[in-house]
């Protein structure tokens, strides 16, 4: 059977091993994997393990569930894909390991063993934007899509684009433009770091990796 290596903000959390039959991932305490993230819906995922395959199946969760960076409703996972539910990566190996501990049990992740031709890229971390003053204070928002647009109600909206360089952030000058660090948006745009805050209507969020 397969397992999940899980990671938040680009670092390793807790391994583990799936069971036959259903394991429910979300908030919730009553998941078999309880995901601490604001983004992440109470009941979010299913994942159905029959034989050797699992299928993960979406819970009409409220951010959705996302495979390698395409959003699904149901889907049969591969080894080495990325799952990825609010701030957390999931990956999914299907490699046998008779040393694999019980499920429920979560202990530090073994380092990959070099050469191994079954050894999988490195997750990728996702950016994201945590609301710090508004009416949505605490709510996290994965940039996992290559742009998007910062709603500023009645306002100009800010737009967030994924570049070699990094998260760059964008606005149109004007009424109700958006601001980053109490200042008008630069033109040409301004390039993320860790910390900054983007002001829009009603709201400040906070940019951290």
């Amino acid at each position: 059977m397969g397992k999940l290596v899980i990671k938040f903000q680009g670092k390793a959390v807790s391994e583990v091993s799936l069971k036959l039959g259903d394991t429910k991932i979300g908030r919730g305490s009553g998941c078999d994997i309880v995901l601490n993230d604001l983004a992440v819906s109470g009941e979010h995922a299913l994942v159905k393990t029959v034989g050797m395959k699992s299928t993960i199946q979406d819970l009409d969760s409220k951010n959705g569930t996302f495979v390698e960076s395409k959003r699904v409703q149901q889907h049969e996972l591969k080894h080495g894909e990325t799952i990825i539910l609010g701030g957390h990566s999931l990956l999914y190996r299907d490699d046998v390991n008779l040393e694999t501990p019980a499920f429920g049990k979560r202990p530090a992740v073994p380092a990959a063993h070099a050469g191994d031709p079954r050894v999988t890229t490195e997750l990728t971390s996702f950016a994201q934007l945590e609301t710090v003053e508004g009416k949505d204070h605490g709510k996290r928002l994965p940039l996992i899509k290559d742009a998007v647009t910062v709603d500023n109600p009645g306002s100009n909206p800010a737009r967030i684009s994924r570049i070699a360089e990094g998260y760059l952030l964008e606005g149109s000058i004007g009424p109700g433009e958006p601001r980053i660090n109490g200042r008008p948006i630069p033109p040409g745009g301004h390039l993320l770091e860790v910390g900054d805050i983007i002001e829009v209507t009603g709201a400040k969020l906070r940019f951290s990796n």
